[in-house]
């Protein structure tokens, strides 16, 4: 029989106390930590779990033309929008069922077929830092179905995105630039780091992107009350968003359209009428053209070719039109050629030779020097364009006639000079070209401006350095022939300044580099009688209620430092090339319906850059009314032949736009004089 032990009893009644008295402490002990320790958190998370924020995106603000006309505008636009790694995985299926209901849901409301859903989602245009928008311009209905019926749609998102609208058009491309996302790197960068949120839209190039910090304006946000169901059951806080500032700009829109056009039909005319001296047709594969005021150098038009259109980057550009922009085969039109590109700018840089070579005293105003067809040095012939010999000219007439021996023959002199100067040489062209604006940017307001490049000494010995190990390494593998040669001794004497390259520089040949806008910057200084600008595109930066925040001045960047006499020579040769009969760009303004020169004077300077073995690059630099100036034009081509026969023609065709001569739209291309200068 069996019988109950006393001390075993007890032994279980005590285990047991102490259990449950173990699992009252613990529970106390959590309570504690959860009340005391941890209430605040838990507070903020249940109120967290309670409210929901919906962040408004501020109205960008619009650029607008001198005259207040819209270049790019903004709306806002309802849209649907999708978290992708919610709804689809790796493969771009449906996550589970919840979510490929939620797909079927999405179809049924937007009118779309789940495929095309699916397809968006997928897209490589967006990444996955925001959800993706799936349907832009929705009616309101649909976003108040989302919004109240969120728990049948997790993952989706219904808000109000700004979208840029172009009202031009493809027009000013280059200068207004175009919206991009985000990217990871740049959250964590100046000036974006803890002031954008993943996803934003910020500038890419142009105006958008300098302007960006007056464009962007403050987001708005809404705090919403929600029920367990995710129900909006109260508005807690509605904060409207502040719209950027409105840039208005120096940019005439009929001047710019008809910049753009006249460009564009010049170069594609050019390819179908302009032969080379082989009889071939020009290449002319692209072009820009800079319009300042001839004042200020603010800029009234600014063209490149080929362009591109912003509007394909609204929301995100597709890989299609990505891949299009990008590819050489169509001269990459997202380059901005009038700042980024920078070419040998030819004899259009004669004004700062000339005034170098006076500066230094190698030449007065009225000196003269023989005009020779060729000039000798070191075993080498360097050949004026002309095969003539024009005898003495002074640097007026030099400059009318482009003559290049003239050149070679005052840059040989100098050269001699500041090598007798030993290891302290004196370089006095980067100086002067300097100050002309050439060899530095000039501070336009747009990105990616170019320094060109004004030749030294110093210059070329450290690029020598840098380039010293292939110079030497074509050497040993080229065949036998001129390249291996040149190679060979570039890879042992490759850092002297020789005479040769003196020489080329006179006449903006060899290393030297400048962009179209440094050209044009250089002749607003020459027209306005010697003093070098900022150009710049912002005038001021209007308020939404359109009080003026802020006034944009240009700097005044320096003095060219020629004196009345030397700048009465450069400005009457510059005169002469187009007045005078004899000069290089007469045949432009006067073949076929001839342009006014009588009432509207031109002063200006053909070049013809050679690039070998491409075909030359065309230039035409001037500015009108010769006597009392109001613009300056400046027209590159590449490979546009001579800057006589291509780019004089077309900065007429400008040129009598502004001055009402003949309207754009009747507007033709004709051939000027085949000089080679």
């Amino acid at each position: 029989m069996a019988t109950t032990d006393p001390t075993n009893n007890a032994l279980r009644l005590t285990v047991l106390t102490v259990v449950i008295v173990g699992l009252f402490l613990a529970l106390f002990s959590r309570l504690w930590f959860l009340q005391i320790l941890a209430g605040d958190r838990y507070s903020l998370a249940a109120e967290q779990n309670r409210v929901r924020t919906v962040v408004t995106e501020a109205p960008r603000g619009r650029i607008l033309d001198a005259a207040g006309q819209e270049l790019v505008g903004n709306r806002p636009a309802l849209t649907i929008s999708a978290d992708r790694q919610v709804l689809l995985d790796g493969l771009g299926e449906p996550v589970d069922a919840g979510a490929d209901r939620v797909l079927e849901r999405l179809s049924t409301l937007l009118r779309l077929d789940r495929a095309e859903i699916i397809e968006r989602l997928t897209s490589r245009r967006y990444s996955t830092f925001r959800p993706i928008p799936i349907a832009i311009d929705v009616a309101p209905e649909i976003v108040y179905a989302v919004r109240e019926q969120q728990e049948l749609f997790p993952g989706v998102v219904a808000e109000s995105l700004p979208v840029r609208t172009y009202p031009q058009g493809q027009l000013g491309a280059h200068l207004v630039g175009r919206l991009g996302e985000i990217s990871e790197a740049e959250l964590d960068e100046e000036p974006y780091a803890g002031e954008y949120r993943p996803g934003e839209f910020v500038g890419r190039g142009g105006l958008e992107q300098v302007y960006e910090p007056d464009l962007r304006g403050d987001a708005g946000d809404r705090r919403l009350e929600v029920n367990r169901s995710n129900r909006v059951v109260g508005v807690l806080q509605d904060r409207e968003p502040v719209p950027g500032g409105d840039l208005v700009t120096s940019i005439d829109l009929d001047l710019q359209a008809a910049t753009e056009r006249l460009l564009a039909e010049g170069i594609l005319a050019s390819r179908r009428n302009v032969h080379t001296e082989s009889g071939r047709n020009l290449p002319s594969t692209a072009g820009s053209a800079v319009v300042l005021d001839a004042d200020d150098g603010s800029v009234l038009a600014l063209a490149s070719y080929p362009t591109y259109d912003p509007r394909e980057f609204v929301g995100g550009v597709s890989q299609r039109y990505w891949d299009e922009v990008n590819d050489e085969d169509n001269e990459q039109p997202l380059i901005n050629r009038a700042i980024q590109a920078a070419y040998p700018p030819g004899s259009v840089f004669k004004t700062v030779t000339g005034a170098t070579y006076m500066e230094a005293g190698r030449i007065g105003p009225n000196g003269t020097v023989n005009c020779r067809n060729s000039y000798e040095l070191g075993g080498i012939t360097f050949r004026n364009w002309n095969t003539a010999n024009e005898g003495p000219m002074d640097l007026s007439t030099a400059l009318m006639r482009s003559c290049d021996t003239y050149f070679y023959e005052l840059a040989h002199a100098q050269w001699r000079v500041e090598q007798a100067q030993g290891e302290d040489v004196d370089e006095v062209l980067p100086q002067v070209a300097r100050r002309f604006g050439f060899g530095r940017t000039l501070g336009v307001d747009l990105p990616g401006e170019a320094a060109g490049v004004v030749p030294s000494r110093e210059w070329r010995r450290e690029y020598w350095e840098r380039a010293r190990e292939t110079y030497c390494e074509l050497a040993e593998t080229l065949p036998p022939g001129y390249g291996r040669d040149v190679n060979a001794d570039l890879c042992v004497s490759g850092g002297t300044w020789r005479g040769g390259d003196a020489i080329n520089s006179s006449i903006g040949q060899g290393d030297v580099q400048a962009t179209p806008l440094q050209v044009a910057a250089s002749y607003v200084a020459i027209a306005n009688g010697g003093t070098l600008y900022q150009p710049l595109i912002g005038q001021r930066v209007v308020g939404p209620d359109g009080a003026t925040v802020r006034e944009i001045q240009p700097e005044v960047l320096g003095e060219l430092g020629l004196d009345e006499a030397e700048m009465r020579a450069i400005r009457t040769g510059l005169e002469r090339v187009v007045m005078d009969d004899r000069g290089t760009a007469r045949g432009a303004f006067t073949r076929g319906r001839a342009f006014p020169l009588g009432e509207i004077p031109v002063a200006g300077k053909t070049g013809t850059a050679e690039l070998k073995p491409l075909v030359p690059f065309a230039w035409f630099a001037g500015y009108a009314p010769a006597d009392d100036p109001e613009i300056v034009v400046v027209v590159n081509v590449e490979q546009g032949g001579g800057g006589s026969q291509t780019a004089a023609p077309l900065a007429r065709t400008i040129m009598e736009h502004y001055f009402g001569v003949t309207d754009a739209d009747e507007a033709e291309f004709v051939e000027g004089d085949r000089i080679n200068n």
